[in-house]
């Protein structure tokens, strides 16, 4: 809010000295005019990204699609795990009963020792996939938002449009200044046409 005085105190001043200076014309007032106007007049919104997000359809699709494949990779490594753990469990127990000879206990080791290796790099690989997808998938929520913004505020009839969230600086809003709602609603309706056409 200083901030915002103090550009508009700056742009009056700017304006003030014009006047008082003789040397100015009338387009440069105008013009200055013009600007004190716009500074004074502009509006500030914004809007609630948790809330946005908890009630915007594009990302409870993606979200839920990305869950349920992580939900499958992880059932997948779970079982490999289990298996694994199975098998260096069989191992030991040869070992310790004497089943196997010096030379075959290395090799199951070496063996087994692979296996885990090859494990750890699978879900390594796995994990990677699934974080990059997550973050493809908010980059395309993100990019969806502020095209769709830019529709929306072409005429720039709010002068600035914030994002509140959990780590947000804005601590206290105007709950007048909040249109969360209208951008959900136009952000859905946007996403039911686009879903629409590409089922055609």
């Amino acid at each position: 809010m200083r901030k915002f005085l103090f550009i508009a105190s700056v742009a009056a001043l700017s304006l003030f000295g014009c006047k008082n200076n003789g040397g100015g014309n009338a387009t440069t007032s105008a013009t200055d005019s013009s600007a004190v106007n716009r500074v004074v007049s502009s509006q500030v919104a914004y809007i609630n990204m948790d809330t946005l997000m908890r009630n915007y359809d594009m990302f409870l699709d993606l979200s839920s699609a990305l869950e349920e494949k992580a939900k499958k990779a992880d059932s997948e490594l779970n079982a490999k795990g289990r298996s694994l753990e199975k098998s260096l469990a069989d191992a030991q127990e040869k070992v310790d009963r004497g089943l196997v000879t010096r030379a075959q206990a290395a090799q199951l080791q070496e063996d087994l020792q692979k296996q885990q290796e090859s494990f750890l790099q699978h879900r390594d690989k796995v994990q990677g996939e699934l974080a990059e997808e997550n973050q493809v998938m908010m980059n395309r929520i993100y990019y969806s938002i502020e095209k769709y913004l830019q529709e929306f505020n072409s005429d720039y009839r709010y002068g600035m449009i914030l994002s509140t969230s959990g780590g947000s600086p804005v601590l206290n809003a105007d709950p007048a200044l909040d249109i969360t709602a209208i951008i959900v609603k136009g952000l859905n309706e946007q996403y039911a046409k686009e879903k629409g056409q590409a089922a055609k």
